[in-house]
């Protein structure tokens, strides 16, 4: 990887694969806790529009490069080779340098040129093992996750990558595997009918899946809203303000918290559901618990599961 294809990874996509996330966002400003310090309110701005960060709490900035020597404490050359070593999957911003091409001898099943990602094939859950052992590693019951989910081949550049897809409204996936959490454009929520006057909004597909998961044994009587990333929360209010009633499962941080709020000062009859995982930070992590205690041996003691997902 040259500096110039470099400077084409999203800032923003960078913390998302080392986990940290915005903790609101204001336009094109992303604004995070800065992750070269401990820190109560944000201080550290991404401008996703010019691609730049600047840390207001040391007074330093600059692009992808600069970012990333600092946070993995190494020079130039050790960065490119880093981002270049399979370990991370980001989305090129330009496609100018990038040249993506299908090969002549494949499917393809959809070709997605503005995220610099070129779907080559989709085949149904079950074929890749190494798909199927990253959902179970993730808690997710393998016969729920055939529904509503798809193994996802792509190239980006002249690697060939595989995933756990969750296709949206507009035709676009989030993309998940072992070591990478992404998607394809168009970004979009994804929108689940099956006739119910109540709806659940879940801030990820992982968050779905869990909640199906969980309740595999008793079916949920509701329609699904997935909202794909908080910032396309406000997409979603049209929707559910022609449900009765809206089951929210928000994340326990502090974007989950201004999610809530903002769908209660839309008005909507809106019942936080969150209660059920309120020792966790989110439903996934809720799944993956239960399913440990259920590994342990029978004369340990466990819990008596909760029934706290009644709707």
């Amino acid at each position: 990887m040259t500096c110039e294809q470099a400077k084409q990874i999203s800032i923003v996509d960078l913390l998302e694969q080392c986990h940290i996330r915005p903790q609101h966002v204001r336009g094109q400003d992303h604004w995070y806790l800065s992750p070269f310090r401990n820190e109560k309110s944000p201080s550290f701005k991404v401008n996703a529009r010019l691609n730049l960060y600047y840390d207001h709490g040391n007074g330093q900035g600059g692009d992808v490069i600069d970012l990333g020597r600092a946070l993995f404490r190494c020079d130039t050359k050790a960065l490119l080779e880093k981002l270049d070593s399979g370990l991370f999957l980001f989305q090129p911003q330009d496609l100018k340098s990038t040249g993506l091409h299908i090969d002549s001898g494949g499917t393809p099943a959809r070709t997605i040129d503005q995220s610099g990602i070129q779907i080559t094939d989709l085949k149904g859950l079950g074929s890749n093992p190494a798909i199927t052992r990253y959902l179970e590693s993730r808690g997710i019951d393998l016969a729920v996750a055939k529904s509503y989910c798809q193994e996802v081949y792509y190239r980006v550049g002249d690697k060939i990558y595989f995933a756990a897809g969750f296709e949206n409204r507009s035709g676009g996936y989030e993309l998940r595997n072992a070591y990478f959490k992404g998607s394809t454009s168009p970004k979009d929520i994804s929108h689940i009918e099956n006739g119910h006057n109540s709806v659940c909004v879940l801030e990820g597909f992982m968050d779905f899946l869990s909640l199906l998961s969980l309740r595999k044994q008793e079916q949920i009587q509701t329609d699904f809203v997935v909202l794909n990333s908080i910032s396309l929360a406000e997409r979603s209010v049209d929707i559910v303000k022609g449900y009765s009633t809206v089951f929210l499962y928000p994340d326990h941080d502090a974007a989950g918290k201004k999610l809530l709020e903002k769908f209660e000062n839309a008005g909507l009859n809106c019942v936080d559901a969150s209660g059920i995982y309120k020792d966790y930070k989110d439903l996934n992590q809720l799944l993956v618990a239960s399913e440990q205690l259920e590994k342990q041996p029978q004369h340990q003691h466990r819990p008596k599961k909760s029934r706290g997902l009644g709707l």
